[in-house]
């Protein structure tokens, strides 16, 4: 398994065409890059992380009560264990369970649990953090392609974002090896997800350039705490004529590890703007329009 760092982007730098130029690169060769002088700072996300741990450590009663029932926007708790997977190989089972927040800054307090209630306005700074530090993202893709800076950001207006807390555990008395692979691999369906990780990486990508192929390569993500890593998703890969690839990815924790967190924020474009894909054909340039509500219907099937 080899580990390396992606490339790595700092958003300190004035020059905004070496910038985005940069930004695009990595979308067209990765599809996943990390960020460092993104402006989140390390005590902001620890904060957070620690009211994820006092939620997961609750009794399982305790969770259920925040169990995510279902609706267009995924807000609650999801049991563990409790995710379908792709493959549907039920060795592969997904070990994990996520506790999502839907609706920031506008949130019912009293649909949260405690441990997050108490951290309101923690959450909701977060949360505009995320927002900008994706909308800057979404300009500097769109000026790498040197198309209008707010051809991606103005049809996100953040009401479908929402954030994931995430534990990846093994289970007492569950053996763990190292061919374990703990979620299967899979796509993310929005434009783009910023990526927190705690301590020790579990994550690994598929290189764009390596899919399709019956022993695709994985690059496990290396870990540092100082800097964010960027997923482009399925929406951004269909809006840019599939000129980017929405990268795939899996969680493989290694076997002395017995568990690990992440938090995620997704960036999803507002469900009912039509977008349209333009797509290179033998015969020319192909067109597709839809909305994120149909696009989001027509993937939730798609596989690796």
């Amino acid at each position: 398994m080899k580990s390396m760092k992606l490339p790595c982007i700092d958003l300190s730098e004035q020059n905004t065409n070496l910038l985005s130029k940069s930004v695009a690169d990595a979308c067209k060769e990765w599809g996943f890059f990390t960020l460092k002088n993104h402006g989140i700072r390390l005590e902001d996300v620890q904060v957070l992380f620690k009211q994820s741990d006092e939620f997961f450590k609750l009794p399982s009663e305790e969770k259920e009560k925040y169990v995510f029932h279902g609706s267009d926007l995924p807000s609650g708790y999801s049991r563990h264990q409790g995710e379908g997977v792709y493959s549907q190989k039920p060795q592969y089972r997904a070990v994990k369970e996520y506790y999502d927040i839907a609706e920031i800054p506008n949130s019912n307090p009293e649909g949260l649990s405690q441990s997050f209630r108490e951290r309101l306005p923690e959450l909701k700074l977060f949360q505009r953090q995320c927002y900008s530090l994706s909308l800057r993202i979404l300009e500097l893709i769109a000026l790498g392609f040197e198309i209008p800076k707010d051809t991606y950001s103005k049809h996100h207006s953040s009401t479908e974002d929402f954030l994931r807390f995430i534990e990846y555990m093994v289970p007492e008395g569950k053996g763990h090896v190292q061919d374990d692979v703990d979620t299967d691999s899979h796509f993310d369906y929005g434009t783009i997800t910023l990526l927190f990780q705690r301590d020790y990486g579990c994550l690994q990508i598929q290189p764009p350039q390596t899919q399709g192929f019956s022993n695709p390569e994985w690059v496990r993500v290396s870990v540092d705490k100082e800097v964010i890593s960027v997923n482009v998703s399925d929406m951004l890969e269909f809006w840019t004529g599939g000129k980017i690839k929405s990268t795939v990815h899996q969680i493989k924790i290694d076997p002395h590890i017995r568990e690990r967190q992440m938090i995620a924020y997704f960036s999803v474009p507002d469900l009912d703007f039509p977008i349209t894909g333009y797509f290179d054909e033998g015969d020319g340039k192909k067109e597709k329009t839809m909305t994120m509500r149909e696009f989001r219907k027509e993937s939730s099937s798609r596989q690796p």
